[in-house]
């Protein structure tokens, strides 16, 4: 039996070609990723505010620095978003305010004389401390409108539960590279038109359809190099696209401190997309794609291209060899006719399916949500985010070193239990050990990383080719759609601390029970089709850490090779009898 993997061993296995593309393309494009994602963070970063008091007040009474602080104090409620009436306010009620202010405030008599009561804010000041202006300080989301920003979260989630769908079925059928570069173009045009418009509804709509692209232009670079690999680097291709995007996180923090506002923040991320159209030439389509379109001239083209590059000839056998992975594939009839039907139509793939779905809701949901939560945490917003992006560092190298020895299925489920574990010990701190509190959630955010870096792995490597994409989008666009109430879920948070950490432990405890039944995957081929899902899975113990899955099929592969080279002598011989 020809795997795909065989013919990229003839063609030098993981080469210069290989190499080129993970550090010139795979690497640098991750990096700016966080960009698209995770900017709007900051730009709905809300600073503390108070109500703006009208210029005949502050003028008017001929007040000093202090006493204007003190006249604010005493005319704005506790909360910032309410004011005494002004248009009752006089010179001696300003005065006797100015003399004894503490007292005063704990009156209801001269908060609401003559029946009087507070008015909401009409203008407010922001503290300008670390933002010039963010999109909350120009439309004011504050107050009666502080739900707003997380309304804009919500419609982001909508829009990558819509765009996963969409652009993981275009991906798989009009191909890996197309896809990527239409995911770019409406990063750049719907990400600049967002940042320039003055309405805030227009804001939320362009906000919406750039979100359909976010999923898929992180997946398709990575699905692109896991498909151009054989089984020994798909762990590392994993782990450099994870810590690229790590770096971005990190240099995110910075690019807002130092931008302070929004609309510059805004127009430098999106403009970074520009740097992903110079791939347009470097940039192959997936031979193996091809190959499950029957397309096996351009698959022929483009492994000769990496042959070259990988300073290897390609072998004479190279026809004979893709016709042999080709017609292996042509056996899935109908392949991808209906990725829906196919993912369906298996068992065993749909309860993989299933299962990834539910764990990929599970890390989306912890991540996300500790994500956005950065900006109600203890302390420096900028610095806590780098902190949460830092401790994706050794997770990603824990968690690889774990897959590689361990394998994929327990160290999901540990992983997930682990994110858990901290949750719950996060909602077990008293508030007022803000410090460990803190260091509980990026303890979580470690857990969640490592967690969610092995189901990728997983996902990618439990879904056959035909579907694979399809899957992993689909997948996707299931926890964003379950995953659109998380911003109302951290906006909870402000009642109580604890709300957002119990819903994210809850999730991650049935992520990782359910977990426990996907199949390993570790040194094994891809599932070229239906079948192999079947399979690679059927022998597997439940209860059992697969350490040399790949030594046992090199074993079965021999073995096979060994009956058709026994058949094809025995067949010579008769025909020499004859």
């Amino acid at each position: 039996i020809m795997e795909f993997e065989d013919v990229l061993e003839k063609l030098g296995g993981y080469g210069k070609f290989q190499k080129i593309l993970v550090w010139g393309y795979l690497a640098p494009a991750s990096i700016l990723m966080p960009g698209y994602f995770m900017s709007q963070i900051f730009m709905l970063s809300t600073p503390k505010h108070t109500c703006l008091l009208p210029d005949y007040v502050r003028d008017g009474y001929n007040l000093t620095s202090s006493e204007e602080h003190t006249l604010r104090t005493a005319l704005v409620s506790e909360d910032n978003c309410r004011v005494f009436p002004l248009d009752a306010l006089n010179s001696s009620l300003v005065r006797r305010i100015l003399d004894d202010s503490d007292s005063l405030r704990n009156e209801s008599s001269w908060l609401s004389p003559g029946g009087l009561e507070w008015q909401p804010c009409e203008e407010f000041a922001y503290d300008n401390t670390f933002y010039d202006g963010t999109a909350s300080t120009q439309w004011d989301l504050v107050c009666e409108r502080s739900h707003l920003p997380s309304l804009v979260f919500t419609m982001t989630s909508i829009g990558s539960a819509v765009g996963t769908i969409l652009f993981g079925t275009l991906s798989d059928k009009i191909g890996r590279r197309r896809a990527f570069f239409i995911t770019v173009l409406i990063a750049i045009v719907f990400g600049f038109s967002s940042i320039l418009v003055t309405n805030f509804a227009a804001f939320v709509v362009l906000r919406f359809i750039n979100a359909t692209i976010m999923p898929q232009i992180f997946q398709l670079p990575y699905i692109i190099l896991l498909e151009l690999v054989g089984p020994k680097q798909r762990t590392a291709m994993l782990a450099i696209a994870w810590m690229s995007w790590t770096a971005g996180l990190c240099l995110l923090p910075l690019a807002a401190y130092l931008c302070r506002d929004w609309i510059i923040l805004g127009l430098f991320c999106s403009g970074a997309a520009i740097i992903n159209l110079f791939y347009a030439k470097l940039l192959p389509e997936s031979p193996r794609w091809l190959l499950s379109r029957n397309r096996f001239a351009d698959a022929t083209d483009v492994l000769t291209r990496i042959a070259k590059t990988n300073g290897v000839c390609p072998p004479k056998s190279l026809a004979n060899d893709l016709e042999r992975v080709q017609r292996k594939l042509a056996e899935e009839a109908k392949v991808a006719e209906s990725s829906t039907t196919d993912l369906v139509r298996v068992a065993r793939v749909r309860r993989n399916f299933l299962i990834v779905a539910l764990s990929w809701v599970a890390n989306a949901s912890a991540y996300y949500g500790m994500s956005i939560n950065v900006t109600n945490m203890s302390g420096n917003e900028f610095v806590n985010f780098f902190f949460l992006g830092l401790v994706e560092f050794p997770a990603c190298v824990i968690s690889w070193w774990a897959m590689e020895k361990l394998g994929r299925r327990w160290m999901s489920v540990a992983f997930q239990f682990m994110v858990s574990a901290s949750c719950v010990a996060f909602c077990l701190v008293p508030k007022e050990a803000a410090v460990t509190g803190v260091v509980l959630v990026m303890v979580a955010k470690f857990f969640c990383t490592a967690s969610a870096m092995v189901m990728y792995q997983q996902a990618s490597e439990v879904m056959p080719t035909p579907v694979r994409s399809f899957a992993l989008g689909a997948s996707s666009s299931i926890s964003s759609t379950l995953t659109i109430c998380m911003p109302y879920i951290i906006y909870l948070g402000m009642y109580g601390a604890w709300i957002p950490f119990s819903v994210i432990a809850v999730l991650t405890s049935l992520g990782g029970l359910c977990s426990a039944w996907l199949p390993e995957t570790k040194g094994y081929p891809l599932y070229q089709n239906m079948e192999d899902a079947e399979k690679y899975a059927a022998k597997q113990k439940f209860f059992s850490i697969n350490r040399l899955p790949k030594e046992r099929h090199l074993q079965q592969e021999k073995e096979l090779n060994a009956v058709v080279d026994e058949k094809e002598v025995t067949l010579i011989s008769n025909n020499c009898s004859v």
